[in-house]
């Protein structure tokens, strides 16, 4: 568990201790501006003749971020997990964090213990969970009929990245009519992911993902030629946001990493900005060429790929051990960059990152207005 020294609200930024996890909260909000504005503007075919943005919360595992994505326009009034014990920790109870009320579970919840976890806590909120499996359809609705819960389910439709889902069409078709017709459960709709598509052409990207895409929503067409009411299409991600929320079918975006950002998705989205960053302090400058900060794999979750140090021309985050970044130096930067200075490190790879700290400091214009619980960190099961 991390233990951070609590400052006061107005410590400058820069006077932290390292190392730290800050979001820039005035960043942070301009990019859920950027997106759900964009999005509001579209119409894939909702009843309301809008798309919607149901905030993918586990890359940040903050109530309170998720409480602002929740209060932008056109939020669907609810946000997506992955795991039951996320939904747990996003529903409150524990702490004071801020309670949500309205949760997707996009994961699987399989096991008769989670199962009977997932129908008590389907009793304090709204839930809905995804399936891609009659099994699973049948334990759900012996749980929640014993429970005297009413479970809300998509089914999730395979999109091509092959991590799970049904199959388009015929086969999802006989999973959601099972659904319909089981006790204590609401088929709502549809809901996939097409992948982490990392095409830096926004032509290739745009085409990659209607292709993926629009199998499923050729299944919603099947589904409503059934008679199956589909309320739902719930697709998509910050990679592909724009894309989506234009295609017709479509009610909702599920897009989350968007508000805090990493290097992986800004090479794909630059015109979000990183408001993620983990301050580190130099510890040392043994030769000019090299320096030292205090943030390594325990801080940074590089598994994927390095963070990168801004502001420092020359200077480059090269290599990390468990507690400590190594900085390669050439040019200006081996004067500078010297012990007991401040540097910010933009995580590659946000969602590793963040399940390092127990806590967010929040700051605006420089100075910290708080500690933030990341009551999502290490909620696996």
């Amino acid at each position: 568990m991390e233990r951070p020294i609590f400052q006061p609200v107005g410590t400058p930024a820069e006077e932290l201790d390292t190392p730290a996890l800050m979001v820039d909260l005035g960043v942070m909000e301009q990019n859920i501006a950027i997106l759900h504005g964009a999005v509001s503007g579209s119409d894939g075919g909702s009843a309301t003749g809008q798309v919607r943005v149901r905030s993918h919360v586990s890359c940040h595992g903050c109530p309170e971020i998720a409480r602002l994505q929740l209060a932008a326009g056109n939020s669907s009034g609810g946000v997506a997990v992955t795991s039951l014990a996320e939904a747990e920790a996003f529903a409150g109870g524990e702490d004071d964090s801020p309670a949500i009320e309205h949760i997707l579970i996009a994961g699987r919840v399989i096991t008769s213990a989670k199962i009977r976890r997932l129908v008590a806590l389907a009793g304090r909120i709204t839930l809905s969970v995804a399936v891609d499996g009659s099994r699973n359809v049948e334990d759900l609705a012996e749980a929640a009929q014993a429970a005297g819960v009413s479970l809300g389910v998509l089914v999730d439709i395979d999109a091509g990245y092959g991590f799970g889902g049904v199959a388009p069409g015929r086969d999802a078709v006989d999973l959601a009519r099972k659904v319909a017709e089981a006790a204590c459960l609401s088929f709502e709709g549809i809901m996939a992911y097409e992948g982490p598509l990392t095409m830096t052409d926004r032509d290739k990207l745009a085409a990659e993902t209607r292709g993926r895409l629009q199998p499923v929503l050729d299944t919603r067409g099947d589904l409503e030629q059934a008679g199956i009411e589909v309320a739902t299409v719930s697709v998509g991600s910050t990679y592909s946001y724009d894309v989506v929320s234009q295609m017709s079918g479509v009610t909702e975006v599920q897009a989350g990493v968007y508000a805090l950002m990493d290097v992986e998705t800004l090479l794909i989205r630059p015109e979000f900005q990183p408001a993620a960053k983990i301050l580190a302090t130099v510890i040392s400058h043994p030769i000019a060429r090299r320096a030292v900060v205090d943030s390594g794999h325990k801080t940074t979750g590089p598994d994927f790929g390095v963070p990168v140090l801004e502001g420092f021309p020359g200077a480059v985050a090269r290599r990390f051990s468990a507690e400590h970044g190594i900085l390669d130096l050439e040019g200006p930067a081996t004067e500078q960059l010297m012990p007991n200075d401040k540097v910010n490190l933009v995580p590659y790879n946000l969602a590793l990152c963040v399940n390092q700290y127990d806590y967010i400091r929040a700051v605006r214009d420089g100075k910290l207005v708080g500690y933030w619980r990341v009551a999502g960190r290490g909620q696996l099961g």
